[in-house]
């Protein structure tokens, strides 16, 4: 059977996928903060994104989780955490990968 979605079908959704990520939001000691996207990396139909902590103000404060977030403030991923933060830089990373699938409709 002939593949039915095409590679550049693919790089459509990733692209798209991609381009609604606009920030995120970092639980430190229960507060909600706001930080930019520190790295994008886009292999394949895989992207990561990287948000980095090297705030001073947050060392030995403990980091519950991150959010990344669309440009209206709406939360597209959770990932829960529970690390206390010490004074050298924390990186947190999302991994999506992107699939379509064609069911055959009869």
């Amino acid at each position: 059977m002939a593949e039915v979605i095409q590679p550049l079908m693919l790089d459509y959704a990733v692209t798209d996928a991609d381009s609604h990520f606009d920030h995120a939001l970092v639980n430190v000691g229960g507060e909600l903060v706001k930080y930019p996207i520190h790295n994008t990396v886009i292999s394949g139909r895989t992207i990561r994104k990287y948000i980095f902590l090297n705030d001073t103000e947050v060392v030995g404060k403990q980091i519950l989780g991150a959010s990344l977030m669309d440009n209206q403030g709406r939360t597209l991923a959770n990932q829960p955490l529970n690390v206390i933060k010490n004074d050298r830089g924390f990186l947190i990373g999302f991994e999506f990968t992107i699939k379509l699938e064609v069911k055959a409709v009869v």
